[in-house]
């Protein structure tokens, strides 16, 4: 049975999940991995976390678990499910609040911390974003990618002297955490990176440092970028093009994540339901709102929900 009072609970411990859960749990944090997917939690329960790649290969006896009813409270949940499961995930953790808990996500696209205030309560709520990379190879075993920083902040701006703890313990424990002084802006920022390779990467199977070296696929991604960069501007939030293009270009780099394929690509590969609603989806839905014209994204959506549809007409 798990910790019953974990300082740190994975909501969603798939690839990015579990290995942010492997690596604070092997630098001394009282950790618990929860996801619904139970033959992976089997697995993991059975023979460890098994992880390949950056690092080295090893086994990580990390505590796991697909029945919340045996904990009691939890210190820091980060939210790491995908996007269409956040408010499942929420209501799921509701019993583990306490007033010094914090819940932060490391999802992916829009409204994911609305979504978890309006179900826990805003007050409890950080915004955050990682660029780090993982992929599952099976149940109970991922490979690793690389290290980056990740960030966490208050969702109205500014810093605190939580997001200052929390990152401080975070970074101390194997996981580099920095403070952001406007998290909006910076979740934004990396939207757009993943606007400008999820679809391409999961339409072509390729990683993202591929997309980047066809001129012809690089181009649309560029492209799918700007019209998201236009309806961000439409709401205030403070990007500029080429920190954009910089922030595109680390995260595609050969030899560390750009290696990776993007997860709606993986997601696609085993007929799984993709966040395409909540990356490009919630975009587009902005920009019509405020009548910004977005035919890239529009094309790259449509592909993608036509993809998802053959999928299960074949499953």
């Amino acid at each position: 049975m798990p910790e019953q009072h974990p300082e740190i609970l994975i909501v969603g411990s798939g690839a990015m999940g579990a290995l942010f859960g492997a690596i604070l749990f092997e630098n001394g944090r009282n950790v618990v991995l929860y996801d619904t997917d139970h033959k992976h939690i089997q697995a993991i329960q059975k023979n460890g976390l098994q992880i390949k790649g950056f690092g080295g290969n090893r086994k990580v006896p990390i505590p796991a678990t697909t029945d919340l009813s045996q904990l009691e409270s939890a210190e820091i949940l980060l939210f790491q499910c995908k996007a269409h499961g956040t408010r499942n995930a929420a209501q799921a953790v509701k019993h583990l609040i306490r007033d010094h808990s914090v819940c932060i996500s490391f999802q992916n696209g829009l409204g994911n911390e609305e979504v978890i205030s309006e179900e826990l309560g805003h007050q409890y709520v950080l915004g955050g974003l990682t660029a780090m990379a993982a992929v599952l190879l099976g149940p109970g075993t991922l490979r690793d990618f690389s290290r980056v920083p990740s960030h966490i902040g208050e969702m109205q701006g500014k810093t605190s002297a939580r997001t200052e703890t929390i990152a401080s313990r975070l970074s101390d424990a194997g996981l580099e955490t920095h403070v952001s002084e406007d998290i909006r802006r910076d979740i934004w920022k990396k939207l757009l990176g993943n606007i400008s390779m999820s679809a391409l990467s999961g339409l072509t199977d390729l990683s993202s440092a591929t997309v980047n070296a066809v001129p012809e696929l690089k181009a649309i991604s560029l492209k799918a970028m700007e019209e998201a960069l236009d309806v961000s501007q439409a709401c205030g939030i403070g990007l500029e093009r080429e920190s954009v293009i910089t922030g595109m270009a680390m995260i595609s780099k050969p030899g560390g994540t750009g290696d990776n394929k993007s997860s709606l690509c993986v997601d696609l590969l085993n007929g799984r339901k993709t966040e395409v609603d909540f990356i490009y989806g919630s975009v587009i839905q902005i920009a019509e709102e405020k009548q910004i014209p977005t035919p890239t994204l529009k094309v790259l959506h449509g592909l993608v929900k036509g993809v998802e549809a053959r999928n299960e007409r074949v499953l």
